[in-house]
């Protein structure tokens, strides 16, 4: 991942935005995560740069998700687990977050069951009365 540090950068920071609220934690929590990537070095000043200027408008996660294509299921499992480091870091639940989580995970071809303890899935509601 280290040889594809803006493109985990900008994942990550699709996933700060994913609820459309951008937090300062969840901002620190990418900059955390990204030093653990890179075995506790100082963020690079271009990729603090690429934090500062990321566009949430512009990100395509189907793109970002495709320079991962060959990398082992452990490796994109492990990128699941950042993201989710990052929605956690703002210590709020939104189904946003989840959703996000759900689609890096299609992007990356892995299946639902390889990340389930990571996102929840929504269910369609039933109508209880038509059951009786």
């Amino acid at each position: 991942m280290k040889d594809r540090l803006p493109i985990v950068a900008d994942i990550l920071m699709g996933a700060a935005h994913a609820d459309t609220h951008l937090h300062g934690e969840e901002k620190a929590a990418v900059r955390r995560l990204l030093r653990q990537v890179l075995g506790g070095e100082a963020l690079p000043m271009d990729i603090e740069f690429h934090i500062e200027e990321f566009n949430p408008a512009a990100f395509d996660l189907g793109e970002a998700a495709a320079s991962f294509a060959g990398e082992p299921p452990e490796n994109r499992r492990r990128l699941l687990e950042l993201v989710s480091a990052v929605h956690a870091a703002d210590q709020e639940y939104d189904l946003s977050e989840d959703e996000f989580v759900h689609r890096l995970g299609a992007a990356l071809g892995l299946g639902e069951d390889s990340y389930r303890d990571l996102a929840v899935t929504v269910l369609e509601e039933i109508d209880l009365e038509k059951l009786k």
